[in-house]
């Protein structure tokens, strides 16, 4: 059986209540019980004092002698006078406890229902008080004697129901307060423990949906209190799991990027690789098979081995560029270097390529443009960008530079009047190997490794660079680097 933490608190509350409610409820019957004797006790010794004073004044007023036969002639009127005297029953009695008036054998058995009678013919005040079905009587028996010798023994009987009903009725009236107490005290702790594991009875449920996987439980609790504290913990608890998962997955997803981009590379280097090597070695065999009979086709084999060798070799190059511009490990020598120097130095040395075809290079550069990198590097980003520009330009054009402070970055443009990449091959410029169809290889000669490297380069840096491009107009290569704030 699964007992709730508001249930024990319930449980708790009615049972600390209940025996508090019995115990006072027992000291209350038990006080009001030793005040109600205390009362009668009182009244019992202020009766003597008035009975002493009645009898006086009796045997005074009819002007007797107290004696035997005084109080056998006149007990009757006795009983009455100072029984009206003092508000009760008298009763007078001979010294064997017989009541005057009457046969001594008579009612001698009534003294074993009085013990106080007993008490008296032994010279001694006393009194009895019996509660029978709710009567409460009190008897008060006192010697009478006479040059010391015991003549009589009055006996007062008064009645004490209406101060024993008075008791009762307190008595009820203070249970009935302690039930009402108790109804209340009940009801208040089922609300009091409600309120107060409902935050309990929330982390509960939050937890369950968290061992189920849901870490979007939003816990709504306020209290200043430990539960509050305990629902904050909680809360930042969930939210670096979260973190961490999130983190988990984007790793996860990088991994399998960098798997997938693992496979294309060995796919592309194992293709780009044969396919060189297989022209190698069919011309070296037929040319071994076939010596220098033919001058012409020794010529032509040679030089496609050549060719193709050189080709192999910057492709090896190229790929181990890559290979090492891409590893984690590659070490970098940033220090503070103004790019539109490095820039400037670019265009210069490639102005000599781009003159065999006629193709200018105009730069405008905004001076004192300073970044923390590495200066050999960010040269060859824009050697490559600018040798890409060259292949791709058409005859007697223009390849424009551009580089100015943009915020907190310096952007970086070189434009082209070539014919253009189209859109499918902007989405694959960047990877390694990438060729664009549309474009001759033959007359290009690139391996595709060029804006790979380029792009390891620049985000190595905390760059960006993307490349735009309209067919038959020319292709934009956009470059953002962190600059120096306050350069």
């Amino acid at each position: 059986m699964k007992w709730t933490i508001q249930f024990k608190m319930v449980v708790l509350f009615s049972v600390i209540v209940f025996i508090g409610f019995s115990v006072l409820l027992i000291l209350s019957n038990k006080v009001a019980q030793e005040n109600m004797y205390r009362e009668v006790h009182e009244d019992m010794v202020q009766s003597k004092r008035n009975l002493d004073i009645a009898l006086n004044q009796y045997f005074l007023i009819h002007n007797k002698r107290m004696s035997r036969d005084s109080l056998e002639a006149g007990s009757r009127e006795l009983a009455e006078q100072i029984g009206s005297a003092v508000g009760g029953e008298i009763t007078v009695y001979r010294p064997d406890a017989s009541p005057y008036g009457s046969a001594g054998e008579v009612n001698v058995a009534k003294r074993s229902d009085h013990p106080d009678v007993e008490e008296a013919i032994q010279s001694r005040i006393a009194y009895t008080t019996v509660v029978d079905k709710g009567q409460v009587t009190s008897s008060l028996s006192f010697p009478v004697q006479m040059d010391q010798q015991l003549i009589g023994i009055v006996q007062l009987e008064k009645d004490y129901t209406d101060l024993y009903k008075r008791n009762f009725r307190f008595q009820n009236t203070i249970k009935l307060f302690a039930a009402v107490i108790f109804v209340f005290v009940f009801i208040a702790s089922i609300f009091i423990s409600r309120k107060i594991t409902q935050p309990i009875r929330v982390l509960t449920k939050r937890s369950a949906e968290v061992a189920q996987g849901s870490l979007n439980a939003d816990i709504q609790i306020t209290t200043k209190d430990e539960i509050g504290e305990l629902a904050s913990s909680f809360t930042v608890m969930i939210n670096r799991v979260r973190e961490q998962i999130d983190v988990i997955e984007r790793e996860r997803d990088e991994v399998k990027q960098i798997q997938a981009r693992s496979k294309v590379f060995f796919d592309n280097v194992t293709h780009e690789l044969k396919t060189p090597l297989t022209t190698i070695l069919g011309y070296a065999q037929i040319l071994r098979d076939n010596g220098f009979t033919d001058q012409d086709f020794f010529d032509k084999g040679m030089n496609y081995i050549i060719k193709e060798s050189q080709r192999l070799n910057t492709m090896v190059a190229d790929i181990l560029e890559v290979s090492v511009s891409s590893a984690v490990i590659q070490a970098y020598r940033f220090e503070r270097i103004d790019v539109s120097d490095i820039i400037r130095e670019a265009c210069e040395d490639m102005s000599i390529k781009a003159s065999k075809y006629n193709i200018g290079i105009h730069y405008e550069l905004e001076e004192h443009q300073y970044l923390q990198g590495d200066r050999d590097k960010l040269k060859e980003v824009f050697l490559n960008v600018l040798d890409n520009s060259v292949k791709y330009s058409d005859v007697n054009s223009i390849i424009e530079v551009q580089s100015f402070r943009l915020s907190d970055s310096i952007a970086i443009l070189i434009r082209d009047q070539g014919e253009g990449i189209g859109d499918e091959a902007l989405q694959h410029v960047f990877e390694p190997f990438y060729q664009d169809k549309g474009i001759n290889r033959a007359e290009k000669g690139s391996a595709g490794l060029g804006l790979s490297i380029v792009k390891n380069i620049v985000e190595r840096h905390g760059g960006t660079v993307e490349m735009k491009s309209i067919m038959r107009q020319g292709t934009q290569v956009n470059i953002s680097l962190p600059g120096e704030i306050n350069a």
